[in-house]
């Protein structure tokens, strides 16, 4: 959730430095769907009470989802910030690989977050895990639990929303390069020496 609005938090911060949203939704993306299915498996997993599904199983699902966000940014590697959101999504991908297909919290920040220590144990998206491989790829960051949206989060999670935010900012001012070349002093001078050309003929 912390990434989503931040990203948001990014793409408004295009359109107040005068970019169009709007021309976010004319970008066309391929195989789409592929976002929208990680999105619904993530979502059934950590879901699902955790005696329903041994935490194996989970381990893979939760790659397997990786997977195919990695296979759509790879479709879209032409978009702006795709290649910036690959090596977030990357890093990450490294920490779950690394610790049995959880996300490694530290201590500090799952205090910080006033998150249940007690959940150690239990498989989630993160989780505190002893002696964790690549920590430093791990959720080591926090927003306190005083504030809202508390979460812990990580290196790859702030690449991925500097990369979302760096879409925002290029995608929506694109066209407005071409607009002001079309409308530009040069293209102006053009345009009046074709018609001049036209009275001559």
């Amino acid at each position: 959730m912390i990434i989503v609005v931040a990203t948001l938090m990014g793409m408004a911060s295009a359109a107040l430095r005068g970019g169009k949203l709007r021309r976010l939704a004319q970008i066309e993306l391929r195989s789409l769907w592929l976002i929208w299915l990680t999105i619904l498996v993530q979502t059934i997993i950590f879901e699902l009470p955790p005696t329903i599904v041994s935490d194996q199983m989970y381990e893979y699902v939760h790659l397997a989802t990786y997977a195919s966000a990695f296979v759509f940014l790879w479709l879209n590697r032409h978009i702006p910030g795709a290649t910036i959101i690959g090596v977030g999504a990357g890093a990450n991908a490294i920490a779950i690989a690394a610790n049995d297909g959880v996300m490694p919290a530290s201590p500090a920040a799952w205090r910080l977050a006033g998150f249940d220590a007690t959940a150690l144990g239990d498989f989630e998206n993160s989780n505190l895990t002893p002696n964790a491989n690549f920590a430093i790829l791990g959720d080591i960051f926090a927003i306190p639990a005083s504030w809202p949206l508390t979460n812990v989060f990580s290196i790859g999670d702030i690449i991925i929303v500097v990369g979302g935010t760096y879409f925002a900012h290029v995608a929506s001012r694109r066209d407005d390069l071409d607009d002001e070349s079309s409308t530009s002093p040069e293209a102006d001078h053009d345009l009046d020496a074709e018609a001049g050309a036209d009275v001559a003929v």
